[in-house]
């Protein structure tokens, strides 16, 4: 494998680490090729000012958000659209595919 294929990898892991957390995947989804403020993110994924601001600024330094600010507020939008839309078609993939839980997998193995 050559060093540049190796490196592309490495960048969509992390990208792919970034959406290990179901309230910044439910972030990408409330931006929705939008802006939102801080407080609107929170109040769309039910989660405290605190806890999204944490996400935010992760998913800001990872380069998956880009963030303006006016005043006191802080504006944030997904950075790559590509990236919004894959996120949207994992939202609609058919949720057989991956078990709910690992008892589903032993179940499932078994035959139970």
């Amino acid at each position: 494998m050559d060093a540049e294929t190796l490196q592309a990898a490495k960048h969509q892991a992390e990208i792919c680490r970034v959406f290990g957390n179901v309230n910044r995947v439910m972030i990408v989804w409330a931006l929705d090729d939008q802006e939102m403020s801080v407080g609107d993110i929170a109040a769309a994924i039910d989660s405290s000012l605190q806890n999204t601001s944490q996400h935010l600024r992760l998913m800001k330094d990872k380069g998956v958000l880009t963030s303006r600010r006016k005043g006191h507020t802080i504006y944030y939008r997904v950075a790559d659209h590509e990236l919004a839309e894959g996120c949207r078609a994992f939202q609609s993939a058919p949720h057989q595919a991956v078990p709910a839980s690992p008892d589903s997998v032993t179940k499932n193995s078994s035959g139970a």
